[in-house]
């Protein structure tokens, strides 16, 4: 009896089969180059069936990028309810700065923990969707602004630079840690989410010195617009 209640419907089976088998052929063939009928070739299924779910290929990949764009947002938007402000605005900054790594920062690596099959596929430059990456991208954006902005970070040039710094960097340690085959040389998501929230506290910290030290510059060796 158990097993009737768990067990899925066949739909939604013969819907999950064709998306893994589909997953399956991008590593070794561009996303859009692959064709209906190698798809239900290699899915054991026919034509008519793959129609019965999808119009063609695009609204395949499509419908698997919205379910991953509207997992991501749920992983943020739950983050964001939870996240306390960190900013550094009265006394010193180790007294009053909390610089454990921000509930924002750890929602991508839960949501891409969960989603580790489809990521690891979504996310190759080569063969995948770049317009996904795009979005995802402006997700991050977003998501980083608000951390910074909870920080006290000012709004200025500076920041858009660190924010697509700080993506970049989202992207690389979510590749790094999935395409590591050696279980023995793998960070933790622990480790990784040190990694990059150490660059959150360091620009914080300068900022912190910034706004209090007369001789910021001077110690940063920043030379004057004139010179």
């Amino acid at each position: 009896m158990a097993d009737i209640i768990t067990k899925k419907p066949k739909s939604e089976q013969t819907k999950q089969n064709i998306i893994d088998t589909y997953l399956k052929l991008i590593p070794s063939k561009c996303w859009d180059k692959i064709t209906v009928k190698e798809l239900c070739a290699q899915a054991n299924i026919t034509r008519g069936t793959f129609y019965q779910y999808y119009s063609d290929i695009y609204d395949l990949m499509e419908q698997i990028e919205n379910t991953l764009l509207d997992d991501v947002n749920r992983f943020y938007n739950a983050a964001s309810k939870s996240q306390p402000s960190s900013s550094c605005s009265t006394g010193k900054f180790e007294d009053s700065f909390d610089y454990a790594p921000p509930q924002l920062m750890t929602a991508w690596f839960k949501f891409c923990k969960k989603n580790k099959k489809e990521i690891a596929v979504m996310l190759d430059p080569k063969h995948s969707d770049v317009y996904f990456m795009k979005k995802l991208k402006n997700i991050l954006s977003e998501h980083i602004n608000q951390m910074m902005d909870d920080d006290g970070l000012p709004d200025d040039t500076l920041r858009r630079y660190f924010t697509n710094l700080l993506i970049e960097m989202h992207f690389l340690a979510v590749r790094y840690w999935l395409e590591e085959e050696d279980e023995a040389n793998v960070l933790s998501t622990t480790d990784i989410l040190n990694l990059l929230n150490t660059m959150r506290v360091g620009a914080n910290y300068l900022h912190y010195f910034q706004s209090t030290r007369s001789d910021f510059d001077i110690k940063m060796n920043i030379p004057e617009d004139n010179e």
